[in-house]
This record gives C-alpha cells, structure tokens and sequence, in this order.
C-alpha cells in the first residue's frame, strides 16, 4: 500500500503559532513544548522538551537566515504537530551563521516516521528561504496568514 505524502498544512493551524517573549533558547524551546502539548498528539510533554533538548545539545538547529529547527521524534507524540514561535528582536540560538533568530518552528513527530519528517522539513525549508516569506513572518502577520505563508506553494 502506497502511503499518503505528508502535508505541512495538517500539521499546522493558527492556534500553534505563538509570540515568543523568552530571552533565552531554552526557554523558547520549553513555550514552543508548551504550544505542543497542547495537541491530542503529544503525551508526554516533559518526554518532549527533553528530547528536544537533547538534540539541541548535539548541535544547535539555528540553520541560518533567522530560522531555527528544533524538533524530535519520540513515542510519546503520536502524530506530527508543528509550532511556529516569532520573537521580533531575535534570539541567540547558536546559529550557523551566529545571528539571532526570529522563526522558531518545532516540529514533533512519532519516532518510526523518519521519511514524513524529512518531508515536511523540506516543505518548511521551501517557503522559508523566500526572503519575501521570512520578511512577513518576522512582520505583523496574523496567526492565519502565517499559516497561509508556510502551506502554500
């Protein structure tokens, strides 16, 4: 049986994209945990922010361009759940390129879905190197037409 491609927009609604007020990467990571685990699909949310944690601690998922990554894949959450956290004034996440970073996106999925998980990475990583798209996101975008930037094209 031929599995479904996986799509960034059923993973992703407006009430998961969130202000960021942290000064710190660790505790952007635990408002992002937070805005997960709100979600039927995460269990577990201290199994959560401990592996994200854990892999933030491998290397930092600051791939540049204001853009950080963090994500996991764990038993405890069933079903991917993205999260979308801005924070106008940046943060210092240990980026590749040592700027701060103002889009934090979490993505949580089930452990056994690697190839889903590179899937919806790639659709992220598609929208998000559109400078016009990082510009509206960093801007005063509403939580829905955030969402609109990220799932479309």
């Amino acid at each position: 049986m031929e599995r479904k491609k996986i799509e960034l927009r059923d993973h992703l609604d407006a009430s998961r994209v969130i202000a960021l007020k942290a000064t710190t990467k660790d505790e952007a990571l635990m408002e992002l945990v937070d805005a997960a685990a709100t979600a039927d699909a995460v269990t577990d949310r201290d199994a959560l922010l401990s592996a994200v944690r854990e892999r933030e601690a491998k290397l930092s998922t600051g791939i540049g361009l204001g853009i950080a990554v963090p994500h996991a894949r764990i038993d405890s959450v069933r079903e991917f759940v993205v999260v979308v956290g801005r924070h106008p004034a940046g943060l210092e996440f240990g980026s590749i390129d040592t700027k701060p970073v103002h889009i934090v996106v979490l993505i949580a999925g089930p452990r056994e879905a690697k190839t889903p998980y590179l899937e919806l990475l790639a659709q992220l990583s598609k929208r998000l190197k559109l400078e016009d798209v990082r510009e509206r996101l960093t801007g005063d975008a509403e939580a829905d037409e955030v969402v609109q930037l990220l799932v479309e094209g």
